[in-house]
């Protein structure tokens, strides 16, 4: 009993002087009767990282499908085995179209005796058609021939008849022009030999000078006629021109129409014999067999990549369909995990940068990487967050869902000077010191400069040297150590 109080007893003095020590710490005293722990400057690599937690699954799974509707006569694996693409999963019976592609084979080698005689039979008559053709022996070509040499003659006669008119009277010299052309001039100089007959003192009378005039009037209006029916026979020549031109072009259209029906009646038997051909050809009909016995593949169930099977929906005996999954394959090999990085952390990270992921269940870290970040940012509990996408690859040990802790390096100092974070001290503007003891062994405060922190050590860039000797405020949890292990007293 006695033992107990006096363990009780020191515990409620440790516990004092603890207080007393953090008492002295808060006020900021530099006492030389504090305890520190020494600690020297020293250099070491600081590393500071962003942290982020998330969930693993796979990022490639598959559904596996069968191409046919059928009843399961084996299975090959079970949940949890290891495949590759291409590995039989499950085999489905085929009978049926396996008695369908036999029926099918006895149906094609009676066909293609049949189909001899058709293609025979039907070369026969094109090639008669053609050498009836080749002699000219086609009377509605002939006819049609005949015809249009026939219009193509009388065109030309039209035209030369045309054109020797338009000549004549364009030049005036058409047989009734000239004549009448003649007849004036000597009308013309009968009239003026008549009228040199007379003078003032010799007048001619009213009666002889209206013959004369009217003599020169005729033979004025015969020339004027005689151009008038020049012009008429032209136009005359010109409707007798198109006329036959028309009965040409009748005449060609009727031809070519002759031969273009002709010609169509050769084509018309040359694709009746194509026709059956191509009926007669049974590639086609091979082709489907070829087909159907392909599709004998999709009696049997591959796997469609690499990974394990997490999911199995079929058993023997059972008819399955292609619409349900027969099985669900992940590959384990490439994992991933969704992480959200907070707005003030965003301009730190990028695609593609390294990471670290943890997964607490196997004590394992693997490297991986920033796959993706959202460009649209998502709000919760007044902070917008990024979402973010990590990728690393696996030996294929892991499970999807297990949770994840993942660390980017946001800040690397490699072998700076540094010191313990508890050994740093800070005046009341902020700015920081650390305790050292001077030549004569007096505690002093020497101002020091900080960089950057992973919250153990911090980085020093000015005020003390690699070496130098600080004074480390212990923490509580060493005072505690001591008093705990400290001995009971009797």
């Amino acid at each position: 009993m006695k033992k107990k109080k006096g363990k009780k007893k020191w515990i409620v003095i440790g516990i004092v002087v603890v207080l007393i020590v953090i008492m002295m710490f808060s006020c900021g005293t530099a006492s030389t009767t504090t305890l520190y722990e020494e600690v020297a400057a020293q250099k070491r690599d600081i590393v500071t990282y962003l942290e982020f937690s998330g969930n693993v699954e796979a990022v490639n799974s598959a559904n596996v499908y069968s191409d046919a509707s059928a009843k399961v006569l084996e299975v090959k694996v079970k949940e949890g085995d290891k495949v590759q693409a291409g590995d039989v999963i499950a085999v489905l019976d085929s009978s049926d179209i396996e008695y369908n592609i036999a029926k099918s084979e006895i149906a094609l080698e009676q066909s293609k005796k049949s189909n001899e005689y058709n293609i025979r039979d039907t070369q026969n008559n094109l090639e008669n058609l053609e050498e009836q053709i080749a002699l000219g022996l086609n009377s509605s070509i002939n006819n049609a021939q005949k015809s249009l040499i026939t219009a193509q003659e009388n065109y030309q006669d039209a035209a030369d008849t045309y054109n020797e008119a338009v000549l004549k009277y364009e030049a005036d010299e058409t047989d009734a022009i000239v004549s009448a052309k003649k007849n004036l001039l000597s009308t013309q100089l009968s009239y003026n030999q008549s009228m040199a007959q007379y003078s003032d003192r010799n007048p001619i009378s009213d009666e002889a000078k209206a013959v004369l005039d009217n003599n020169l009037k005729v033979a004025k209006d015969n020339l004027e006629d005689a151009r008038e029916d020049a012009k008429e026979a032209v136009e005359d020549y010109y409707e007798a021109f198109l006329d036959a031109e028309t009965k040409l072009m009748d005449a060609q259209k009727d031809y070519e129409t002759t031969v273009l029906s002709v010609n169509q009646n050769l084509e018309s038997y040359s694709n009746t014999l194509e026709k059956t051909i191509a009926l007669s050809d049974l590639t086609t009909t091979e082709m489907e067999i070829e087909r159907t016995k392909e599709s004998l593949a999709d009696y049997v169930v591959y796997a469609t990549i690499d990974g394990y099977i997490t999911s199995l929906n079929v058993k023997v005996g059972e008819t399955i369909s292609t619409a349900t999954p027969v099985a669900e394959i992940t590959d384990l090999s490439t994992m991933q995990a969704k992480i959200k990085i907070d707005e003030y952390d965003v301009a730190d990270v990028a695609v593609d940068d390294a990471v670290q992921i943890y997964i607490n269940a196997l004590d394992k870290t693997y490297e991986g990487r920033i796959a993706s970040i959202s460009k649209k940012a998502v709000s919760q509990s007044d902070v917008a967050y990024l979402e973010s996408v990590v990728e690393f690859t696996t030996a294929e040990d892991i499970s999807s869902g297990l949770s994840a802790e993942i660390k980017l390096v946001k800040s690397e100092e490699l072998g700076v000077l540094a010191l313990p974070v508890d050994s740093i001290r800070y005046h009341e503007d902020n700015t920081a010191y650390v305790l050292m003891y001077d030549a004569e062994g007096v505690e002093m405060m020497q101002d020091v400069t900080l960089g950057v922190s992973d919250g153990s050590w911090v980085q020093i860039l000015g005020g003390i040297e690699e070496g130098d000797i600080v004074l480390e405020t212990p923490s509580l949890d060493y005072y505690m150590e001591m008093m705990v292990s400290a001995p009971e007293a009797e």
